[in-house]
């Protein structure tokens, strides 16, 4: 199947349904999620399909219908599954590079990570007063929502989990004080009061719910896997994660294990109040600095048994040269450099890259080469998670060139080959193995 079109143009938007439907028929991912209705209101998707074109259709039809949680939760459903659709069919339709698809996968799952907190605290409003209240803190809640997946990396595929991690304060700086007038508007209002803790937990818990709608064939979607493909892999955290900020470090202090500390690396703020959620990702700088001085010469296999792990959790090879294999080599440059500046540390390795070869750490001529076999990787890893059927084989078959047509990237086994080969040799004087 091939959906290319002429000089990269634009779909005519009289082309056909039938165009969805072969797409969504060559593409197990997207069958699965397909939601009911889909065909009958085949409408563009109100998300924005530019970088700087406005969300503010999509705000709006959002807060028509946050009073009423099954149809936003319906409504946000069909939003997703059309606007994969669309940007699936911008993909093989050479409409835009592959930093392009990435910015606008970021920009959809990051919209639907804040739509569901914006429903989830709007049914909890109806009912409760918001605790900070209690404390005469602002209504306004200190709430951030952080992504711990490939989401949070900056590089998302099609099939990636947003991972969420939730983190609330109470810090005066965060929460300014309440008026009086608010305060006892509050106590006049008869909802129930809850304690922050309990709060925050059943704002993540439903903000979860709105996440993990169920797929077409009525499995539900878990937004905690890192990839939604992967039936089998052990979970970044083990539940739910709501963290109140002021205990951050110590709850990512000596006694978490490794695996999970080392899961900051890709910590990256989507959703909340900004001011906290940056405070988060500087905390996150600093815990895995203080990591990397404590596991001293054990760092580097905790690193390599992170990113094995990766391997079954993404549904991505981890050999030598790989997608995965670069990211590791640039984290443990990261953690050798961040130990002098922290500033080095960037949750995209692509960009922390670019911040290394800045500060003279790594050279010009190697950074160009990690990128381009980077990019090229993520675009056929990116195709493969969009056409693919998801198995172990997937990668094998790439390589040897069976999946050039079906994936519409013309010689990808040849270049893939070429990329890996190039990737591992700079690799191993990179990471000095």
């Amino acid at each position: 199947m091939s959906l290319k079109k002429k000089n990269g143009g634009s779909r005519d938007s009289s082309q056909p349904l039938q165009d969805d439907l072969a797409l969504v028929r060559n593409s197990p991912f997207l069958a699965g999620l397909m939601v009911e209705g889909a065909w009958r209101d085949p409408s563009p998707s109100p998300l924005p399909r530019e970088e700087d074109e406005s969300a503010e259709p999509f705000r709006r039809e959002l807060t028509r219908r946050i009073g009423d949680p099954e149809e936003a939760l319906g409504w946000l459903r069909w939003t997703r599954f059309r606007t994969l659709l669309e940007l699936a069919k911008g993909d093989l339709g050479g409409e835009w590079t592959p930093a392009q698809l990435q910015a606008r996968l970021r920009r959809l799952a990051e919209t639907l990570v804040d739509a569901a907190g914006r429903v989830a605290e709007e049914g909890l409003r109806e009912r409760y007063v918001h605790p900070l209240t209690l404390e005469r803190r602002n209504i306004q809640p200190a709430y951030a929502i952080c992504s711990i997946s490939r989401l949070g990396s900056g590089d998302p595929l099609y099939t990636t989990g947003p991972a969420p991690v939730f983190i609330h304060s109470r810090a005066a700086e965060f929460a300014p004080a309440l008026s009086e007038k608010d305060l006892d508007q509050a106590r006049r209002s008869g909802k129930e009061w809850v304690p922050a803790r309990e709060y925050f937990h059943r704002l993540a818990r439903r903000t979860l719910g709105f996440l993990s709608w169920p797929s077409a064939a009525g499995r539900g979607v878990d937004p905690l896997a890192e990839d939604l493909r992967a039936a089998e892999s052990a979970p970044l955290m083990p539940g739910t994660l709501v963290v109140l900020f002021s205990a951050f470090d110590e709850h990512f202090g000596p006694r978490r294990p490794v695996r999970e500390r080392l899961a900051l690396m890709r910590l990256r703020f989507l959703s909340g109040q900004e001011r906290l959620g940056r405070a988060i990702e500087a905390a996150a700088k600093g815990a895995l600095s203080r990591m990397a001085r404590e596991l001293g010469s054990r760092l580097r296999p905790a690193v390599n048994a992170w990113f094995r792990d990766r391997t079954r959790a993404e549904a991505l090879p981890s050999f030598r040269g790989s997608l995965l294999d670069i990211e590791r080599g640039v984290r443990l440059v990261q953690f050798r450099a961040a130990q002098d500046d922290p500033d080095l540390w960037d949750p995209w390795p692509m960009k922390g890259l670019d911040r290394l070869a800045a500060a003279g750490l790594v050279d010009a001529e190697i950074k160009t080469r990690l990128q381009k076999a980077y990019g090229f990787q993520w675009l056929a890893a990116n195709r493969l998670a969009l056409l693919g059927p998801g198995g172990p084989d997937d990668w094998d078959a790439l390589q040897s060139g069976q999946w050039d047509e079906r994936l519409g990237l013309p010689d990808a086994g040849p270049r893939l080959v070429q990329e890996i080969a190039a990737a591992r040799s700079v690799l191993r004087d990179l990471v000095r193995e």
